[in-house]
This record gives structure tokens, sequence and C-alpha cells, in this order.
């Protein structure tokens, strides 16, 4: 997949010119790893807390080292393995195994896990795995964790061999498997630009008993269905304080298997005004952020980026 740069002279861009940028030969494997630590969103297109990195851990007669581990906003565990150039075909055995032995941590090995990752980063530093999850997610509790496990593949190339088994464990044994390619690219001035695409991810995890699970399979996109519920509690007015219990009532009086954690998750994906929270790429400026667990309808006329 070719990546652009818009070229244009002036302010009028009727006229302007697409100039393809360039692969770079930067050590994709060294440098996204650091990149994806700092920018979750790019991996699950969601808010995630990584609580590992490299975690040396022991799998029957061997050790293990997981790239990456986080927590979703429901408290399943996320496990990324990242590969430079394309995806050994082992990759898969060797994700499955790290899900095996996560699987087996109990609550307290989870939460040892994750402070210890704290200690070395400041923004959480000395804090709780609860107390993160609650001020990430907004949320008023933390949930029972690691009752799934997520599975991501990552490479410059993931191959046909990969993919289909890694659908397939999706599609029809329930293991909540996916694939993201991830390519860098310099244009001619020097900007690094780096493009994402899921190869395996949006299909339905699917148990053998084919009972549909972790994904709204509604019609309406989960972003739009909590913007329509935000339209009707607000009516549109601006200084109106809501929290995310407050739009999930509204939801759920149309969708009543809705997801409640998603709501949440959804509004603080479009929510800017957060002096420590990125404004995470895909999410639209349409909430602005009050105080914890309050927000109003973003004012481009008042509202400073």
């Amino acid at each position: 997949m070719a990546i652009f740069k818009l070229k244009k002279t002036g302010d009028d861009i009727s006229n302007a010119e697409l100039i393809e940028a360039s692969k770079t030969d930067l050590d994709l494997e060294k440098h996204l790893e650091n990149w994806l630590e700092k920018s979750p969103w790019a991996i699950a297109q969601e808010p995630l807390i990584w609580i590992g990195r490299q975690t040396t851990a022991s799998s029957e007669d061997k050790t293990i080292f997981p790239d990456l581990i986080g927590i979703d906003k429901d408290g399943n565990t996320v496990v990324i393995e990242l590969k430079k150039g394309k995806a050994p075909r082992d990759v898969v055995a060797q994700l499955l195994e790290y899900a095996a032995w996560i699987a087996d941590l109990s609550d307290n090995s989870i939460h040892e896990l994750a402070e210890n990752y704290f200690l070395n980063h400041t923004e959480f530093k000395g804090k709780r795995l609860e107390e993160v999850f609650i001020d990430t997610f907004e949320a008023d509790e933390l949930p029972p964790l690691n009752q799934n496990q997520r599975l991501f593949v990552v490479a410059e190339e993931i191959p046909s061999t990969v993919s289909r088994v890694c659908r397939f464990l999706r599609m029809s044994h329930g293991f909540d498997v996916s694939c993201v390619k991830f390519s860098v690219y310099q244009t001619e001035a020097g900007e690094v630009l780096v493009s994402s695409e899921s190869i395996v991810g949006q299909e339905d995890v699917v148990s053998p008993k084919k009972a549909v699970r972790s994904r709204w399979s509604g019609e309406i996109p989960v972003k739009q269905v909590v913007w329509d519920a935000v339209q009707e509690l607000t009516q549109g007015v601006k200084d109106y304080i809501f929290s995310p219990k407050d739009i999930t009532q509204v939801v759920l009086k149309k969708y009543p298997n809705f997801n409640k954690t998603t709501v949440g998750c959804q509004i603080i994906s479009d929510c800017v005004g957060h002096t420590s929270r990125h404004h995470y790429p895909g999410g639209e400026d349409r909430y602005w952020w009050v105080e914890k667990g309050k927000y109003r309808l973003f004012d481009s006329k008042k509202d400073k980026l």
C-alpha cells in the first residue's frame, strides 16, 4: 500500500500534487515497540493499559519474553508479538504459548506484574492497577481480570500462512487473534509516516458452539450509537454536562445487549481537553473533558486543543 503526501502551492489544494513517500530502512521492530508502548491505540484502535514489556516468564522448561502485555477496557489481557519483516509461521505457536501462560495467572500475579511495570513509568509510578484502570477508562471499578486473552501479531508483512491460521483460530475456535501490518515511510522532507492495516481482526470471534462474542454486531457503528445517545441526552446544548453512566442508560434503552464499558471507552476516544490524555488517532473532536467522569460537547469556538 503506497503512502502519499499532498504537495500544494499556497492554500489552494485543487491543483496539488501527490508525492509518494518511500519506504525507510528504519529498524521497525526496534522502534515500533517504543512507538506502540507510547501509543497503544495504534494496535487495537481503543485505549489499552500496558502492564508489561519484554516480561521474563517461565513456561514449563523454558523462559519466554512477550513483547507487550496490556489490559483492555473489559479487563481482558492483551498480548502483542512484534516481528521485523515477514511474520514467521511459528509466530502463531509462540503467541499461543504466551496466551496459555498468561491465562493461568492469578489476579494477584497480574496486579504484581502491572505494578512492577508502573515503577519504571513516571505517569503511573506508585499507583495500583485499580487506580490506573479507573483513571484511564473513567470506570467505576476494576472489572474481573483475564476472563479472555486478546492476541496480536504485528509485523511488516503478514503472510497468508499466518493470516489463514489466525482467522481459523478466531472464527472456528474462539481465539481472539488479530494480525496488524505496519509500514514506515519517509517523505522527501524527511517526515516519517507510519501506516497500519488490520489483516485479521475485523471478523467476529466465534466459539466452537458458534456463539459470537467480543464484537458489537449491530448495523450501526459503536461510535454512532454513542454519538446518537449524547445528542439525545444533551439536545445539542454545548454546556450540558454528562457522564458515561448517563449515556450508557440512554444506549441500553435502545440496545439492551450493548457492552456498557464500550460507552466510556468511545467517549474517551473522541474526547479532547484532558492535559494528561493523548487525543487518540482516528478519534473525532466531539467531547470536551470537564473533570473526572464529566464531559460536555466540544465547542470549537472556545475550547482550545
